[in-house]
């Protein structure tokens, strides 16, 4: 079967040209895709004679699925919050991403038919917890922010947190995402502050499930 170049892609599918220098497994990895599951997508479709310009139908997720193309901001703590899932079953969906490096413009399934159960909220913020354990005990990062830092006497609080802005007493800017759920307003959080580099200044802050998280910043110099 030979694929006309201005091929309709069916629905939760989305078309990708093949550039110059296109290999199946190249396209597979790039889009987090199995190949297996572009094969089915594309019966008939020869992998060693790709085309420039020939349109393949990638899936965007498999069924039962919904897909979720990651926003300045997004946690994988917040998107599972969300869509009411575990963040363990995203992992499972996803199993090539990195949980604390969600890249903006990516796309991840996110398994629709855990939606349909609903627990309740004190149930759901139980399993998170046990996921982000979990997460805590494979980040070096964290480990090493807990072990120097754990016993940290100094605290910060907050004083505003919306879904797109949060913002903290030890530093005199707001800083852009969502991390509701992380944090609490009016509630102090343990901190350390990064060493100053020229203008550039941070601030580590331990959230609600005990994870850390980096935020930088730039003052004028004077």
């Amino acid at each position: 079967m030979v694929y006309p170049f201005n091929r309709q892609c069916p629905e939760n599918h989305y078309p990708y040209t093949i550039q110059s220098g296109d290999t199946l497994n190249q396209i597979a990895l790039r889009l987090e895709v199995l190949v297996s599951r572009i094969m089915a997508a594309n019966p008939g479709v020869d992998p060693y004679n790709l085309r420039v310009g020939q349109i393949l139908c990638i899936p965007a997720c498999p069924p039962n699925h919904t897909a979720k193309i990651i926003q300045p901001g997004d946690t994988l703590y917040q998107i599972a919050q969300t869509y009411q899932v575990t963040m363990e079953s995203i992992l499972e969906a996803n199993p090539s991403i990195d949980p604390n490096y969600l890249r903006v413009g990516q796309r991840i399934c996110i398994p629709s038919a855990c939606a349909s159960r609903k627990p309740k909220n004190s149930e759901l913020t139980k399993a998170m917890q046990n996921d982000i354990n979990l997460l805590k005990t494979e980040s070096n990062v964290q480990q090493t922010h807990e072990s120097n830092y754990g016993s940290s006497t100094q605290m910060t609080r907050v004083l505003k947190i919306t879904d797109r802005e949060l913002q903290f007493e030890a530093a005199p800017v707001t800083f852009t995402g969502n991390y509701q759920g992380h944090y609490t307003a009016g509630k102090s959080y343990p901190y350390y502050a990064e060493a100053a580099m020229g203008g550039q200044r941070g601030i580590n802050v331990k959230d609600n499930f005990g994870v850390w998280h980096s935020f930088g910043y730039r003052v004028p110099i004077s």
